[in-house]
């Protein structure tokens, strides 16, 4: 069947009792088959009779099909035999050798954190290191994770690990290294809905800030960089309290992401956890800290924090846990002060779809951790229901 491939189109397609082809009128070449199970594989014909598979709909779009269906083209007029890559990943039987030749490679240009993937791969999930693909099974995963658990591992950590070990056999089967991916239809295992929300209360926010000032009143030394603050802390800290911004993307930010003028910085989808680019509104107390630190010299400057090579920060452990104790404030993270944020804003009444843009979250589901907190809410629509 001859139509215009467009996931809409792809979308639409409807199975039948026996295997059907889509044709695309763009890109002749290049072919959807839909299978009677609703499987939906992008194909490139690059010659009579001689044709590679590209990858699974919806997992692969069809902008990036037609790109690897032009790569075909492009190698087979160059001379190439577009099938050697899929004869030369035929041979790799071996789950770790799949990880280090080619989801590796892939991950680090892909994932904002490829050292943290590549870790719980190699180490969480190292049990299927030496398994071949045909031993990676629903069994064999479902018995790891539970064994995971009995060693004292929560259900959380476990589908964590899971989750990653899924991505990458989707990455197996979508390359069609191995196919299909045996563990697509395996769901996570059932967890307790206690999310973790930890805020200030208003006498915390008291002595945190008062711990910050003091701070400010016995260093010594004085870093130009951060003037009129001593060094990097007290900044850091009062924009997070007012921005929610997760700690790497603090780290991360620079100077021309801040915008005096709007009034926002811009969280870029390179720094941001759910890759989607966001702005962030500055309140009074944020600007003013941004104005205090732009000071002389200042432009040439990168980043808005940096250390003495100009490099950006990676972690305050140490002075953050010195500022908590000193506050006399238990059990509060670094990433609670976007945990605190985000309360502030439900308390006052900020819709919850409000909250989720500000916090960057991919899903709602992350952003209902704070529906309790504006029960005020939920006791008005009630109370619509009062007679008159």
């Amino acid at each position: 069947m001859q139509v215009r491939l467009t996931n809409n189109t792809i979308e639409k397609a409807k199975p039948r009792e026996t295997p059907y082809e889509l044709r695309d009128t763009k890109l002749v070449g290049l072919v959807v088959r839909v299978q009677p199970t609703g499987k939906k594989t992008y194909y490139c014909q690059y010659k009579r009779g001689a044709r590679v598979r590209l990858g699974v709909f919806p997992s692969l779009s069809v902008k990036d099909a037609h790109t690897k269906a032009l790569k075909v083209f492009s190698d087979f007029h160059s001379g190439k035999d577009p099938r050697k890559p899929k004869q030369e990943a035929a041979r790799i039987e071996k789950f770790e050798e799949f990880l280090k030749l080619h989801y590796f490679p892939w991950v680090d240009v892909n994932h904002k954190n490829p050292k943290d993937t590549r870790n719980r791969l190699l180490a969480e999930c190292g049990h299927f290191s030496k398994f071949r693909f045909t031993e990676i099974t629903p069994l064999s995963v479902d018995k790891w994770r539970l064994r995971k658990i009995a060693n004292g591992n929560s259900p959380h950590t476990a589908n964590k690990c899971f989750a990653y070990l899924r991505a990458a056999l989707s990455k197996a089967d979508e390359w069609g290294i191995h196919s299909p991916n045996p563990i697509a239809k395996m769901k996570k295992i059932k967890t307790a809905k206690s999310l973790r929300v930890r805020y200030l209360t208003s006498d915390e926010e008291v002595r945190l800030r008062l711990s910050l000032k003091e701070r400010e009143s016995v260093i010594s030394s004085k870093n130009l960089s951060y003037y009129p603050f001593k060094d990097h802390l007290m900044p850091m800290v009062l924009i997070s309290l007012n921005t929610g911004m997760r700690r790497g993307e603090l780290f991360s930010l620079k100077w021309e992401h801040v915008d005096f003028e709007l009034k926002q910085v811009s969280i870029t989808a390179e720094n941001a956890k759910s890759r989607k680019f966001r702005h962030i509104p500055l309140n009074t107390e944020a600007l003013e800290t941004f104005k205090n630190l732009f000071g002389a010299g200042i432009e040439s400057q990168k980043y808005v924090f940096h250390k003495n090579d100009n490099k950006p920060f990676k972690d305050v452990k140490s002075a953050w846990a010195s500022l908590v104790k000193e506050a006399n404030i238990s059990n509060f993270r670094w990433h609670d002060m976007r945990h605190h944020f985000a309360s502030r804003l439900a308390m006052a009444g900020i819709d919850l779809n409000t909250v989720r843009e500000l916090l960057g979250h991919s899903s709602y589901e992350m952003t209902l951790r704070y529906a309790h907190l504006s029960a005020g809410h939920k006791a008005d629509a009630v109370a619509c229901l009062n007679s008159e």
